[in-house]
């Protein structure tokens, strides 16, 4: 109960600073994707079934606010919190170095979904410019934040397991 009200804390705080804090910077036009991060991170250390739920609760609240449909971000984020979590059991490190690649990977997957879903369906078939003018700027951006983020999540992620194991040898 405690890790999902973490979680819960974590998704939001994710949330307002993509959105708010680094939208707001008139700096960069691109804004880095935490919530992927988010969703990369804790499927990566903690496996599939957590980074789906992470993921799904990630894109369904950006389907809620900022979508005309619900459901694209939702479906990409838990298919690639379940595939962070099948990736997370086959290779573990406490380098940044996999999870940086499979932050690249996750945000150009996210991007080609969510370009496939709302603009090619849509009849508008740039992907160049899409690609050069968007997907770029936001992947360094993204990677740059990960180098950051993703020893955080790890931290918490210990103090979480340890808290729950402290927790579970008081009453044994």
């Amino acid at each position: 109960m405690k890790r999902a009200f973490v979680y819960f804390l974590l998704i939001l705080a994710a949330f307002f600073l993509q959105n708010n804090v680094f939208a707001a910077s008139p700096l960069i036009l691109t804004v880095p994707n935490i919530m992927l991060i988010l969703v990369f991170s804790f499927g990566f250390i903690r496996g599939s079934v957590d980074g789906m739920c992470i993921g799904f609760c990630c894109g369904l609240l950006l389907d809620i606010f900022f979508s005309e449909t619900l459901g694209f971000s939702a479906l990409i984020y838990t298919l690639l919190g379940y595939g962070i979590g099948l990736l997370g059991r086959l290779y573990f490190t406490e380098f940044v170095d996999m999870p940086l690649l499979l932050c690249l990977f996750s945000d150009l997957f996210y991007h080609i979904g969510i370009f496939v879903f709302a603009f090619a369906l849509n009849g508008q078939h740039d992907f160049g410019a899409y690609f050069t003018g968007i997907i770029i700027p936001e992947l360094l951006y993204t990677a740059l934040m990960t180098l950051v983020l993703y020893p955080l999540f790890r931290k918490t992620e210990k103090l979480i397991t340890r808290w729950e194991t402290r927790r579970t040898r008081s009453f044994v």
